[in-house]
């Protein structure tokens, strides 16, 4: 049996999903591509999902090369967890999986394709499906995606930018140029940025994953949808995520610059447009003010050609019409 380290690294994360990780784990040990190195890591699950897959780690005898191991105690986040078993993968690319998903068995080698027919890519995503708590279709998702020709580094330096996690993969050279993921902020937002300063980032638009909706999830989101109150509360949080958002994009776009990864002219104009995108965000909270002058100005402000552009209709409907956007929202999640 060989030795040589593998080229790809599948991380599996579980937490409490001890009804689905079953099928979770199956669809990442039936990956039809060459053999891998998996990494299974729960974080301390309060449930049997750590005996499940104790058992289905026990029983595999496949060609790839599972490693089961357990946190003693919550990680928090998902960040923190992966900062635990990012030095444990020995592959130079790192496929992330969810417990709670299903991965279409092709999955990993339609990954390895891109991957391999540019060597400038650095990261991968892709579309997803959704599925119910019993496994049933929901439907495509529609993952956001740079358009076709368009620069990823621009398109991912937006604070609102991100990449699909479950459907994700990088190079190592990604998590090994930029250090450790912030606790606070998705892995999802960060590291297709970073990917986009090392090389490229490419899209499949193809669902390689069914993704579970969970009924909580579906009243979380609703809750923002039962008074403008709510949905200004909603906006004025994203904000605050949005600005640590920039605070990142900003540090990693210093390192980019100290490694020699991107040019001066290219660097500043990367930085207005984390800024631009900073003061969208920002001005977004006012779609959601009592005063329909204040909503006015605000549309105005958001009309402007932008990313924001592709909103204007959402944005005209909920600055004339709160209360019937609201309840068309309420309706339709």
């Amino acid at each position: 049996m060989s030795t040589a380290p593998p080229f790809m690294s599948a991380i599996l994360l579980s937490y409490n999903c001890a009804d689905h990780i079953l099928a979770t784990v199956q669809s990442v040990l039936d990956q039809r591509c060459d053999p891998m190195e998996i990494i299974i890591s729960d974080d301390a699950s309060q449930d049997a999902t750590f005996t499940v897959l104790q058992r289905e780690v026990a029983a595999y005898q496949g060609p790839h090369r599972v490693t089961l191991r357990r946190r003693q105690t919550n990680s928090g986040s998902k960040q923190v967890h992966l900062k635990d078993i990012f030095p444990l993968a020995s592959g130079q690319l790192l496929i992330f999986f969810d417990g709670d998903d299903i991965a279409e068995p092709y999955r990993v080698r339609r990954i390895v394709e891109a991957f391999r027919a540019n060597p400038r890519v650095s990261a991968v995503y892709s579309d997803y499906a959704y599925m119910d708590l019993e496994g049933r279709s929901g439907g495509g998702a529609g993952v956001p995606h740079p358009p076709p020709g368009a620069d990823a580094r621009h398109w991912f330096a937006n604070v609102d930018a991100y990449a699909a996690g479950s459907t994700l993969a990088v190079r190592r050279d990604v998590v090994e140029t930029f250090g450790p993921l912030d606790p606070a902020i998705n892995e999802d937002v960060v590291l297709p940025f970073r990917a986009s300063l090392v090389g490229d980032v490419y899209y499949i638009d193809e669902p390689l994953v069914r993704y579970r909706r969970w009924e909580g999830n579906f009243t979380r989101n609703l809750e923002r949808f039962q008074s403008i109150e709510n949905l200004r509360s909603w906006l004025l949080r994203g904000i605050r995520e949005a600005r640590r958002r920039m605070e990142i994009r900003l540090a990693d776009l210093g390192k980019a610059e100290e490694l020699g990864l991107i040019q001066t002219k290219d660097l500043e104009a990367l930085r207005a447009t984390v800024a631009a995108s900073m003061a969208e965000a920002e001005a977004s909270a006012c779609l959601a003010s009592p005063s329909l002058l204040a909503r006015l100005r605000c549309l105005v402000r958001l009309s402007w050609p932008g990313e924001h552009w592709r909103d204007f209709p959402q944005n005209a409907f909920l600055t004339l019409a709160p209360g019937l956007y609201l309840k068309y929202k309420r309706r339709n999640r």
